[in-house]
């Protein structure tokens, strides 16, 4: 398991930005007393559940790139990835006005305005634009995913989608919709689960 004092080592974190997530920590702490940002058992593995969770995608996306987090909710893996890619821009949709509210806390308090945008509505009203990752956390299927994000893909865009136990049985269903190029990465904090690596996504 990933602790704070192995989180830095493990993603090469500089100290001012170690900073910046016990920031976060603290903040998702204090405002999951008064609304449910993420499942209550892994706040005490924050480091592990979720930061080091988000934070394994960056070596599968390279530095520099726009990313399409959709329900963003507390903020993973968008706000983590922000933090670790000071040259990424990032674009976090989520529906739930009060998570949104925490969200432009969070990047207000550690100075990420001028490149982490908050979208407060549901995917399918977002503007039309591409990007070069679309992400997203135990939000939907593979499949639903898709049918929703397709249109802010473009010819190279890469999708990295943290998947569990079940990533063949949505891999299966959502060929049937769709053709695409896929790896299946190992995660670094769980062993049951895969990062589904998609690129050249179609609808058939």
């Amino acid at each position: 398991m990933i602790i704070r004092d192995t989180f830095a080592d493990t993603f090469n974190v500089s100290r001012e930005t170690m900073t910046q997530f016990d920031t976060y920590a603290e903040l998702l702490a204090d405002w999951q007393t008064r609304m449910n940002l993420v499942g209550p058992s892994t706040l005490p593995v924050v480091w592990d559940r979720h930061f080091a969770d988000s934070a394994q995608l960056m070596a599968l996306a390279g530095y520099g790139r726009s990313w399409l987090d959709v329900g963003a909710g507390a903020g993973f893996p968008g706000l983590v990835i922000a933090l670790l890619d000071p040259s990424a821009r990032l674009t976090l949709v989520e529906s739930i006005t009060k998570k949104c509210r925490f969200l432009e806390e969070i990047v207000e308090k550690l100075e990420l305005t001028k490149r982490v945008t908050i979208e407060n509505h549901r995917i399918e009203t977002l503007s039309r634009q591409k990007f070069d990752i679309i992400t997203a956390r135990a939000l939907a299927s593979l499949g639903q995913l898709f049918d929703w994000c397709l249109v802010y893909a473009g010819s190279g865009t890469r999708w990295l989608l943290p998947k569990g136990v079940r990533v063949s049985d949505e891999l299966t269903s959502a060929e049937q919709r769709f053709t695409f190029n896929y790896q299946l990465m190992p995660s670094k904090t769980d062993g049951d689960a895969r990062i589904v690596i998609a690129t050249g996504v179609r609808r058939r």
